[in-house]
């Protein structure tokens, strides 16, 4: 359902209910219609061709590189780079920014290609991917100064580019820590741009990043393979009570990376379940001190995190405990693989199984917040995926698989029913509006 008919609908109400004046609703329906979206035809076209004249640069360049002198080779480059540069400039003296954010983008392209050719054609050496980490400050450097979030999504995958190309080169010194004020400065500049796309490639690549050092980590045998992801787990969890705190704050990106940082805790635990016995036999890695460490300050995270957000109204009791219990479980999850024998096995499934169920029917609660949609929905998902994975490992016959789903669908029921008389107890309650109870 678009704006513009969630917008229709909600006046409709709201002039039944006496709070909008019905002279004004056309006046409202008409401002929102000639406001232009934030993604049109015109816009998505010249975006794509500024890509193809880029490209056509390049391989105009390439075609003539032997008969070409090196002047005119640096020359080509860097005249056609001022020249985008300068015609996005005049357009957006003109009130024309769908030419002037294709343009920006083709200038941001060419100054990758004028660093690379420069290199290539004075014998200069990128010494680790330097050259692509001075392409992507560029282009952040152009998104601010127009502004262009077009340019500013070139930059930010760029950054990620240049974390991914270090993190495998064989003469980079370990974890690439210095992606960290990369990704920050970033995230500044998508902040005050409002783009969108640029938080949700933000929290893609610093999860990506998360899960590189911690798969490094396992392949130096700092920690089990099982540690390893339980690692990344915990941290997944710490960072989505952290973003959904600055999303309750109105920091623009909070949600989106709350909502990342969400889906990958819930799908890490979810597939943490399948390879238990395997991971118990090969190399659960149950006591290092790495993963000590980071389960303990995730830990304190989650538990000062929770704790604020009940206070501050926007999670109850109930939501945080079993937050940080289901914290608790994702810690000690190595050391009960690594203690439970062939026999006990079942039972720590069981419990990882029911911590997981309970945590789901958490986020769906907690769902049913204000601008918390997304929390259910993952709650949801994730509940979905448990049920299957139950019957997956233990129902075979048509008869355990019918009583599977009707103990489930009585059990949701009942969730549902209880829901309801909450919400209506609230309803209810002296000196509750309607809006407060709808809330």
């Amino acid at each position: 359902m678009g704006y513009r008919t969630r917008l229709t609908d909600d006046l409709e109400r709201w002039i039944a209910a006496g709070w909008v004046d019905a002279a004004h609703r056309q006046a409202i329906l008409g401002d929102v219609a000639s406001r232009p979206g934030r993604w049109n035809a015109a816009g998505a076209l010249a975006i794509l061709g500024a890509t193809l004249l880029a490209m056509s640069a390049l391989s105009f360049v390439a075609a003539n590189w032997d008969a070409m002198p090196r002047l005119i080779r640096f020359a080509t480059i860097v005249l056609a780079l001022w020249a985008s540069l300068l015609g996005a400039g005049r357009a957006f003296d003109r009130d024309a920014p769908v030419i002037g954010h294709a343009l920006a983008l083709l200038g941001a392209a060419l100054f990758g290609a004028a660093i690379m050719l420069t290199a290539q054609t004075f014998n200069m050496t990128s010494f680790r991917n330097t050259a692509l980490l001075v392409w992507a400050a560029a282009a952040g450097g152009v998104a601010l100064a127009l502004p262009s979030r077009p340019v500013l999504i070139l930059a930010t995958g760029l950054g990620a580019l240049w974390a991914g190309m270090e993190a495998f080169n064989p003469n980079a010194p370990g974890v690439v820590w210095a992606y960290l004020p990369v990704w920050g400065a970033t995230a500044l500049l998508a902040r005050r741009l409002g783009s969108r796309v640029s938080f949700n490639l933000l929290a893609l690549a610093l999860f990506v990043w998360i899960s590189h050092i911690m798969w490094s980590q396992a392949a130096a045998d700092r920690l089990g393979q099982l540690e390893a992801l339980d690692a990344v787990i915990l941290i997944a969890g710490a960072i989505g009570l952290l973003a959904a705190w600055l999303r309750d704050r109105a920091i623009a990106g909070g949600g989106v990376l709350a909502a990342w940082a969400i889906a990958l805790a819930v799908l890490g635990a979810h597939l943490l379940q399948w390879p238990l016995d395997e991971i118990r036999d090969a190399d659960a890695g149950a006591g290092s001190g790495l993963h000590t460490a980071i389960a303990t300050i995730t830990l304190l995270m989650m538990a000062g995190i929770a704790w604020r957000r009940v206070a501050d109204g926007k999670a109850s009791r109930v939501a945080a405990l079993t937050y940080l219990a289901a914290g608790l479980m994702a810690a000690a999850i190595p050391a009960l693989v690594q203690a439970a024998g062939p026999d006990l096995m079942i039972w720590v499934r069981i419990l990882i199984g029911a911590v997981f169920y309970a945590l789901c029917a958490a986020m769906i609660v907690q769902g049913t917040r204000p601008d918390q949609s997304i929390v259910g929905a993952l709650g949801i998902a994730g509940f979905v995926l448990q049920t299957l994975y139950v019957y997956a490992e233990t129902f075979s016959g048509l008869l355990d698989t019918a009583l599977f789903f009707f103990v489930g669908g009585v059990i949701l029921f009942v969730i549902s029913l209880a829901l309801l008389r909450l919400r209506r107890g609230r309803s209810t309650a002296p000196g509750t509006t309607g809006r407060e109870a709808s809330s």
